[in-house]
């Protein structure tokens, strides 16, 4: 048994170990005129040169990262960047956009980025930031996250992060001439709603993005998301197969050399997503829960034996929950789940069938002496409802949860089950509320409307609940109105002025935007003339102290 138990780690390992080998750090050359930056970081960055300037399409997710390989193409062309383009928004492809940038780069992408943007890196960030450093295995030892199944790793540097917003946005298709180069880029929704493709047809060159990585896809993200629009990622597939392209440039691993071999990834791909999706909808209709299709649906043998669709990051059983969800919502079609019972009065109840919760402590610590690892697990979660402070619980959890990611060779499930275990031994380290200087680069980033849009998440509503009353606030510099309404727990924010405010606001964007977010006191702010305020001061302060 033992011997079982190294040959399954080992075995997971290797097939990592032997996965890292395709994310060796290089610049790959492929024309010319267009060289691929592969294993600086979790994404590539592609630089393609003009007699104009540079282009550079996606710009991986650090600044160090950006650096070192914006050394490595200054080499190769020295000359400005005339162009970055966004193939979508992912922290690996946006990053490190101001290392390459000047004061006349133009940045191009999706017009659905700017919505991503405001969503994934200001609506939701606190906990996108604690479940994808989970997923990435940002906090845990190298040894036990030997690559992502998209790259190398994850790097993070928090401090010196800075969004930029794109200064173009199209919504179908672009063509984009610059220099001597002509691109057409392709809306081509996928991994993202916002993925784009490039295709430059002189050439034959296209770049596909996150459309096809070396791995089974990833149709449903861990670390959370909405649902990815599946069938619209093979429709997008299709139209790339569709070109014929000589080259393949992706945002992660190596460039593909050859029309035949292109053609045939393409299609593999687009197969392993389409008969999942296809397999998943057919036993909808049956009346068939989540939880009997994972268990019924596999790929069939000539794709789970192709090497590139290997479930090295996507999962197919997280797929088909994924599917299911995104076209009938959490409800199974079982009564019985309408309305659970709440954890812990479950957990009660089947502590009571057991004979008591020192009963089933006994049974979890079986289950993990008997390599039931994930039953342990299970086992464990009802425990913690009743015995939260209890370290044996906490112990079986860890000891299960090390075992399930040691065996997996999926990258995302492995970092998130060692992650958890980590967190459960409290040594290890968790996302940080982002430093000052990163939050203000975000919210000068962020479009005005944005910005106001998001302030409903910041308010505190507990602060309000008894309260109603309107503010507007007027943006000087941008000519902008904006009545807000605190009405007991909520704020409404339109565009416009209400008739009877109880406090008026006025100032320039740059200076209302740091005072909501905390990098400049009001009080400061207001003996500069930079704010100006009608009304009564002590509701100036409460009403600030609600998003703060």
């Amino acid at each position: 048994m033992q011997k079982m138990i190294i040959d399954e780690k080992a075995k997971a390992l290797a097939y990592l170990e032997e996965h890292k080998k395709r994310f060796e750090k290089r610049i790959q050359k492929v024309t010319e005129n267009i060289y691929c930056a592969v294993g600086y970081g979790l994404g590539n960055s592609t630089l393609i040169v003009t007699k104009d300037g540079n282009i550079i399409v996606d710009t991986t997710e650090s600044i160090e990262a950006a650096e070192e390989i914006k050394a490595e193409f200054d080499k190769i062309s020295p000359l400005p960047t005339a162009a970055i383009i966004y193939t979508h928004g992912h922290a690996d492809h946006v990053n490190g956009a101001s290392v390459f940038m000047n004061e006349h780069t133009e940045i191009y992408s999706n017009i659905r980025t700017v919505e991503f943007f405001t969503t994934q890196f200001n609506q939701l960030k606190n906990i996108l930031d604690r479940r994808g450093g989970r997923q990435f295995g940002v906090y845990l030892p190298p040894e036990h996250t030997p690559c992502s199944g998209l790259g190398p790793s994850l790097r993070v540097s928090p401090t010196k992060q800075k969004l930029i917003f794109p200064t173009q946005v199209f919504e179908n298709s672009l063509e984009l001439t610059i220099g001597d180069i002509t691109l057409q880029l392709v809306s081509a929704p996928g991994e993202t709603d916002d993925q784009i493709f490039i295709w430059i047809p002189e050439q034959k060159v296209l770049l596909g993005a996150d459309n096809y990585y070396p791995a089974f896809p990833n149709l449903y993200t861990i670390r959370g998301t909405s649902p990815r629009p599946v069938l619209q990622w093979v429709h997008s597939l299709d139209k790339m197969r569709d070109l014929q392209a000589e080259y393949l440039v992706l945002g992660h691993t190596e460039p593909v050399f050859g029309s035949e071999q292109i053609a045939e990834l393409l299609t593999m791909y687009r197969d392993a997503i389409q008969f999942v999706h296809d397999s998943t909808v057919r036993g909808m209709n049956k009346g068939k829960t989540p939880d009997q299709l994972v268990e019924e649906i596999t790929l069939p043998n000539h794709l789970l034996e192709y090497s590139e669709l290997r479930e090295l990051y996507g999962s197919v059983s997280q797929a088909v929950r994924a599917i299911y969800d995104g076209y009938l919502g959490w409800f199974d079609g079982n009564a019985t789940n309408l309305e659970k019972l709440p954890p812990r009065i479950y957990a009660q109840k089947i502590a009571q069938l057991a004979g008591g919760a020192d009963v089933l402590v006994q049974e979890a610590k079986k289950a993990l002496e008997k390599e039931e690892y994930q039953w342990a697990a299970e086992l464990s979660d009802l425990l913690l409802k009743l015995l939260p402070d209890n370290d044996d619980v906490k112990q079986i959890k860890i000891g299960a949860l090390t075992e399930l990611g040691l065996r997996s060779f999926n990258s995302n499930n492995r970092s998130y089950y060692l992650s958890q275990a980590n967190e459960l031994k409290g040594n290890s380290k968790s996302p940080k509320t982002k430093p000052l200087q990163t939050r203000m680069s975000y919210a000068h980033a962020m479009p005005l409307d944005s910005f106001f849009s998001n302030m409903t998440i910041l308010l505190k509503p507990e602060k309000c609940l008894d309260k109603a009353y309107s503010v507007n606030v007027g943006i000087i510099d941008q000519a902008a109105d904006y009545k807000i309404e605190i009405r007991k727990g909520i704020a409404e924010i339109r565009k416009g002025v209400a008739q009877e405010p109880a406090l008026t606001i006025k100032a320039d964007e740059k200076i209302w935007k740091e005072i909501i977010i905390g990098a400049r006191t009001s009080d400061v702010a207001k003996q500069t003339g930079e704010l100006h305020i009608e009304g009564d001061s002590i509701l100036f302060n409460e009403f600030i102290a609600l998003f703060q």
